[in-house]
């Protein structure tokens, strides 16, 4: 299998549909799934890929001969294949390695050395990993609520907020970290809750707009998050608000995209009847139509974007779906869904990603 110089690698774990979803982001050309983790792609703006987090790790695929440039003077770690490994050890006058397992990240990696993957013939460079502390402290430092109360998954808020980018203009400019795709954009949050939301799009640089029926949870998370951080020089807009009442018109502008969650209460358990959860499914179907045509309406002055997961019921019939689907025909909005159902372990209820555009 030969590879061209200008391909990039990334190795997914969990959710892939999600992922390949996800990277449309940076318009990636040929797509090729190599197993059921890894896959390769072209990419115009290399650069772009840090602005992705939905990978364990992603690089630049190299053949043998040009792996000396990529390395430089540095260390090497890579994976698998030890007496491989101690062949080049002696071409490259490498010291030291380490055998690393492909879904592993190791901080000494991070830290000192570059890892390479090998697949058949072809050596590959990881240029960057996810995030995960970042995401750790997210959803474990900042809520004034358990995790128990459904909290949205802070990777999964940075999912989203990067679908919702999509088919924007590349604006990338580069304050400290990370990369900005649009510099224009508000974010803006209609359920914000604990404020995942806010602090995600806050970190990526971009400003955020807040409202909730009750926002005292909000100003005591946003003290909290501005105390620790330093991602508090982009705004936090704050304003109470209740879905049934009209959006005021000045907090959806053209350069606005809503990412948001919907409800997922009551919780779901093993002694659950199906008759209750379709009673939850016609609670929040009831609670948010007006809100799409809220969203419908603000369309109408300007070219709004929405992306929000809504309650998937495990093991149950699901029909919320299907009639936001025939609400957005209806309405003349444009609807698509992400197949794949993001859930955690022992939760009953897992997150199907909408997007209106």
């Amino acid at each position: 299998m030969n590879f061209k110089l200008t391909m990039y690698f990334a190795i997914i774990w969990k959710n892939k549909t999600i992922s390949l979803k996800e990277l449309e982001l940076v318009n990636p050309q040929n797509i090729k799934e190599i197993t059921n983790i890894l896959i390769t792609f072209d990419i115009d703006k290399p650069e772009l890929l840090q602005t992705l987090w939905w990978v364990i790790k992603r690089g630049k695929v190299v053949e043998k001969d040009d792996l000396s440039k990529e390395i430089e003077w540095k260390k090497i770690l890579w994976t698998k294949e030890k007496e491989l490994w101690l062949k080049l050890k002696k071409e490259y006058w490498i010291k030291r390695f380490k055998t690393v397992d492909w879904l592993k990240t190791d901080i000494e990696v991070k830290k000192k050395w570059i890892e390479i993957i090998r697949f058949h013939q072809n050596l590959w460079v990881v240029k960057w990993y996810q995030d995960i502390k970042f995401y750790e402290k997210v959803e474990f430092d900042k809520p004034g609520r358990s995790m128990k109360m459904w909290m949205m998954p802070a990777k999964l808020t940075h999912i989203m907020i990067n679908i919702g980018l999509q088919n924007s203009e590349f604006i990338v400019q580069k304050n400290s970290e990370p990369w900005i795709i649009n510099s224009e954009l508000k974010i803006y949050d209609p359920f914000a809750g604990s404020g995942t939301t806010g602090f995600i799009a806050n970190y990526l640089w971009y400003d955020f707009i807040w409202s909730d029926i009750n926002i005292e949870h909000l100003k005591i998370n946003q003290d909290r998050w501005s105390k620790q951080n330093e991602c508090n020089k982009k705004s936090f807009e704050i304003f109470q608000h209740d879905i049934n009442d009209p959006i005021p018109e000045d907090k959806l502008t053209e350069e606005t995209l809503i990412i948001s969650e919907w409800r997922l209460w009551p919780i779901v358990t093993q002694m659950t009847r199906k008759s209750e959860v379709q009673k939850y499914q016609q609670e929040v179907r009831d609670l948010y139509r007006e809100f799409i045509y809220k969203i419908s309406n603000a369309k109408k002055r300007n070219n709004i974007k929405a992306v929000f997961t809504i309650p998937y019921y495990l093991k149950f019939e699901n029909f919320l779906e299907k009639e936001i689907k025939s609400l957005c025909e209806y309405l003349k909005l444009n609807f698509d869904s992400v197949d794949e159902v993001y859930s955690r372990e022992k939760q009953k209820v897992g997150r199907k990603i909408i997007i209106i555009k």
